[in-house]
């Protein structure tokens, strides 16, 4: 019985050690991307607040100047030949 304990008790300690490294490194690489995700959670808020701030500072619209030098080289938007229909208008009709 002692011979059996003095056998197993080496092996136990080596398992032991190596789970125990396996757990630390796993815990660090956890650890690693629990603090990216946060990184990259608190950058994407903050440039999402910095972009609205410059949304607000440039308006755009009619009566200020084309994003664009060269828009005005673009064609114009065409209008749909149905244009003219109403809403009211549409419905299925059945075929007899």
């Amino acid at each position: 019985m002692n011979n059996k304990i003095k056998f197993i008790l080496p092996r136990l300690l080596g398992i032991t050690i190596v789970v125990g490294v396996a757990v630390l490194i796993l815990s660090i690489v956890f650890k690693l991307l629990l603090a990216g995700l946060v990184l990259t959670g608190i950058g994407m808020f903050v440039a999402k607040m910095m972009g609205k701030r410059h949304e607000k500072q440039i308006a755009y619209g009619k009566e200020t100047m084309e994003f664009l030098p060269y828009s005005n080289t673009f064609q114009k938007q065409q209008k749909t030949a149905y244009s003219h229909m109403r809403k009211e208008d549409l419905a299925i009709i059945p075929i007899q």
